[in-house]
């Protein structure tokens, strides 16, 4: 896991400063090495090149935070260019990731990461740099941020929005399936794969359970490879209850965790529902001025002043902060299992007002996952040195969730338990009828967090977005003062 620094040169010019300061600039936590290359020369170094030895207009850069044993420095070369991957193949090849993927691109970047999108099966993005271009992709789902940003006279590639900022250019969402090429003309974008409805199948629920369990379990286990132990964000929900289930069904040590308001209701849920799954359970309460603490941190990473990321993500990075071992330096969530398998009330209304009108809305929820969900959840954990995974955003998960029959996932009575496939699931594999049959509950909301928020605004005089927007803008003006 790391930070990406892509950059080139539209008039020819010497870009190495510019990749040094984009890698100063990417996250406030500690890195393991720093990685610089153009075409041909590559440099590691314990601490960012400022600037590298060498001078280039086409450059790469890489922040790198080890997480799994076989997980080497960056960036590397092989066919005459350069590359970095930043990400995960679910997939058992006995070879490291970056190997992994630098035989699929072979020789050419270009046609390999299209060939590595079409036909893969992870969570990355990837950059390699060559003498008068650098090449770009990201897989279909979206789970791992890459942002592109262009001006005048650069165009370049970064895991998050701080690092373009530092060289004065804007930043926005690199789309997922996609391949770019960013040469002296500028930046060229090809779209390879996209989340896309599939063919509805026709089976019984019995059977759908039967497969979703088989299905799941595969995805969990890809996900845990080489992970003898985890932390997963826990609330007693269905979602993380089917992970710690399947975990704990491969062999993982898993770690549960839960935090919530002082008197959250949230707490007692989870420690009952981790009784009932025979699980450890870390439980933390926290106070709105633990809440007022953390708050620069959270705007930092999800580089919005958004309301809605912002009180979702809160909780996320206090759960990461209080896992039971520091040293864990991954943590699984459920994200991803709403926008599937109907866990939201919208959808219930569209569905009874129009079929087709909530399939469209499901679709087009789970492709924008990377925008909504996904790469805010992922910074939050990255800027703390952690790297999320999330089982319910494989692929094979995606595909098989949105060829189900809407009358799987949804239900025309508001009243009834969402996400019913899921439900028969959970009954299938035997987890206690309190977690089959309890209602969801949206983090911010069952965790205290967004009343806690709208308090801390109202002592200010202020509406709650107000007073995250002038937080915001304070945490801009300090990142524009140290680049």
């Amino acid at each position: 896991m790391g930070f990406i620094a892509a950059l080139l040169s539209k008039k020819g010019t010497d870009v190495s400063p510019l990749i040094s300061r984009m890698l100063r600039s990417a996250s406030p936590n500690r890195a393991d090495g720093y990685g610089v290359a153009d075409c041909e020369n590559v440099t590691h170094s314990a601490r960012p090149p400022d600037p590298p030895n060498f001078e280039s207009s086409a450059m790469i850069g890489y922040k790198f935070v080890k997480v799994m044993p076989l997980d080497p420095t960056q960036p590397v070369s092989q066919h005459g260019y350069t590359m970095i991957f930043d990400g995960r193949l679910w997939s058992k090849t006995g070879h490291s990731d970056l190997q992994a993927a630098a035989d699929a691109i072979g020789r050419d970047p270009v046609e390999g990461l299209r060939r590595l999108i079409e036909n893969g099966n992870g969570s990355y993005v990837a950059a390699t740099a060559e003498r008068d271009r650098i090449v770009l992709g990201r897989d279909h789902i979206g789970v791992v941020p890459l942002y592109l940003g262009e001006n005048e006279t650069l165009a370049g590639a970064a895991s998050n929005m701080k690092a373009l900022w530092s060289v004065g250019m804007e930043a926005k969402p690199f789309p997922p399936g996609h391949v770019a090429k960013l040469t002296e003309d500028g930046v060229k974008i090809r779209c390879v794969r996209t989340v896309q409805q599939p063919q509805t199948f026709e089976k019984s629920m019995d059977d759908a359970a039967r497969e979703l369990d088989a299905i799941l379990l595969e995805s969990v286990e890809s996900h845990c490879q080489g992970l003898f132990s985890v932390p997963l964000g826990f609330s007693g929900g269905i979602d993380s209850a089917l992970i710690a289930h399947y975990l704990k069904r491969l062999g993982v040590q898993v770690n549960l965790v839960c935090i919530g308001l002082e008197g959250s209701s949230e707490l007692e849920t989870a420690e009952r529902a981790a009784e009932g799954l025979d699980l450890p359970i870390m439980v933390r309460s926290f106070g709105t001025s633990e809440l007022e603490e953390e708050l620069d941190a959270v705007l930092s990473s999800v580089e919005e002043d958004d309301p809605m990321k912002v009180s979702v993500a809160l909780p996320l990075l206090l759960a990461v902060m209080s896992r039971p071992v520091h040293g864990d330096r991954v943590f699984f969530s459920g994200n991803g299992s709403d926008e599937l398998f109907g866990g939201y009330q919208k959808y219930v209304r569209q569905y009874a007002a129009s079929k087709e009108g909530a399939s469209r809305a499901m679709l087009n929820d789970v492709s924008k996952s990377y925008l909504i969900n996904y790469e805010r959840d992922y910074k939050v954990c990255a800027d703390l040195g952690v790297e999320l995974r999330l089982p319910f955003a494989d692929p094979r998960i995606v595909d098989f969730g949105l060829a189900l029959p809407l009358e799987m996932r949804l239900s025309t009575d508001e009243s009834s338990p969402r996400k019913p496939l899921l439900r028969a699931l959970a009954k299938r594999i035997g987890l206690p009828d309190e977690i089959v049959t309890a209602q969801k509950r949206a983090i911010q909301y069952s965790t205290g967090v967004s009343k806690a928020l709208n308090a801390l605004a109202m002592e200010k005089g202020a509406s709650l977005h107000r007073y995250l927007h002038d937080r915001f803008e304070k945490i801009e003006g300090q990142l524009s003062a140290k680049a």
